[in-house]
Order: C-alpha cells, then sequence, then structure tokens
C-alpha cells in the first residue's frame, strides 16, 4: 500500500459530528423558543426542515454567491419561512448569534474519531483542512479535545479560496510539508473534499455517513459523478485498514 506522509482532515461531518450536535443546538433553541415565535410547527418538522436550507446556503458559499454574513442570517430565515415561524430581523440576529454560541462547543464527534487519531498520531502529520469559519472551528476541537492530534488547521478564510479549490489544498500541502503523492484526503463532502483533493492530485478517501441524508434534500440524487475514489468507508473504523 502508498506510503503516506501527511493526513488531510475535513473537521464537520468527517471527525467532529456536525449533524448530532446541529440537531442538540436546535433542539435547545426550539424549546427556549418555542412558546413565543414557533407555536405553529413541531420539533421534529423544525430540525427536518433545517439541513436543506442549510446545505443550500453553503454551496452558495462555497461558490463565492453570497458572503458569510448572510450565510450566518439565511439559513434560519429560510427555515423560519417554511415553518411559519413568528419573526423579526432582531430575533433572527438573536438565534443566529445564540446557534453560534451553543454549537460549536459542544464535543461529540463521530464514532470511531478519536479512536483513529489516536493509532495514527505519531505516523503522520495530520492537518484539518476546512472550509468552516476561524472564529468557530477552533471551539469544536476544544470542546471535543482533539486540537493536539494537529499539526496546523487550514482555513479557507486565511487561503482566500474555499475547497474544491487547488489553492488550499497546495496551501495545506506547504504546511505539512509533503507532496500531492504524499497526503491523502479525508471528508465526507464530494465536491468540496473528494474532487478537490483528486485535482490536485491527492489521494481521497470519502467517507460517506452524510451521502444518505444529503441525496434526500436533493430529491434522491446521489452526490456523485462519474469518479471513483481512491478509497471509500462507510465508518472511521474502516481506515485502519488504509492508514
Amino acid at each position: 500500500m502508498k506510503k503516506y506522509k501527511a493526513i488531510l482532515w475535513d473537521l464537520d461531518g468527517t471527525l467532529w459530528d456536525l449533524n448530532g450536535n446541529t440537531t442538540i443546538a436546535l433542539t435547545q433553541l426550539f424549546e427556549r423558543f418555542q412558546s413565543s415565535h414557533f407555536q405553529n410547527t413541531s420539533l421534529e418538522n423544525f430540525l427536518n426542515c433545517y439541513p436543506k436550507h442549510n446545505e443550500r446556503v453553503w454551496a452558495l458559499y462555497r461558490e463565492g454567491k453570497i458572503a458569510k454574513e448572510e450565510l450566518r442570517n439565511k439559513r434560519f430565515i429560510d427555515l423560519f419561512d417554511e415553518v411559519n415561524a413568528t419573526y423579526d430581523l432582531d430575533f433572527v440576529e438573536l438565534f443566529a448569534t445564540e446557534f453560534l454560541a451553543i454549537c460549536p462547543r459542544l464535543p461529540h464527534l463521530i464514532e470511531g474519531a478519536r479512536e483513529i487519531l489516536e493509532l495514527s498520531k505519531d505516523k503522520y502529520t495530520h492537518v484539518i483542512l476546512t472550509n468552516g469559519f476561524i472564529e468557530v472551528q477552533g471551539f469544536k476541537m476544544a470542546a471535543a479535545g482533539i486540537e493536539h492530534y494537529f499539526s496546523t488547521v487550514v482555513y479557507s478564510e486565511e487561503a482566500g479560496v474555499r475547497k474544491p479549490h487547488q489553492a488550499i489544498f497546495d496551501l495545506a500541502l506547504q504546511r505539512a510539508n509533503c507532496t500531492a503523492e504524499e497526503a491523502l484526503m479525508i471528508g465526507d463532502d464530494w465536491d468540496a473534499d473528494i474532487l478537490g483533493a483528486r485535482n490536485a492530485g491527492i489521494d481521497q478517501v470519502f467517507f460517506t455517513a452524510t451521502e444518505k441524508r444529503l441525496a434526500e434534500l436533493h430529491d434522491g440524487k446521489s452526490v456523485r459523478h462519474n469518479y471513483v475514489p481512491t478509497f471509500t468507508i462507510d465508518t472511521l473504523d474502516e481506515l485502519k485498514n488504509i492508514i
């Protein structure tokens, strides 16, 4: 098997349990504001409606069509409209602020994440490569207690471009002091992580944990295109056979 020197990790949905932590944060906020703003919907409907709006605005952000300031609130405006919430823009700002105060500080990881990091920590240079915002990603890693596993974190904001743009992968390789052939990218986002790494000449591990959920948001359409990743895994435990 090919010998790698560096592992490039996506954070949200690959190591940090984005869906689980988001559900906890949204549940807390729904229950806090239900009587005043969410009388016309159930918690179940509220949670089911959120992902498609969040995914839509993040796709626009990756494509450079909206700024992060707009992303911050628009996902909630669209959600509130769908569930017929009672709100004004002041409440949107409050909700978004409270969400960002709660969610990034939740500690839950994808099953097997800590174990695989511990097993591989002395074998590779580990790098986080994320489109997430600088001001919140550090909270996530600290809450989960995993920051010590990584030599550096490469943010799209500091790179000036977002995954899947090649320049952010090139910056990660520079930070890891290795070539594209010596690196392996592990991520759950087909376009940002897998096709981005492929276009940068980096081998990929496609983690399929969120694939079914994303397909449901896109009328059952697969997120994959006509490309076979270097590796495909359904659980992080399968990484033991690769790294």
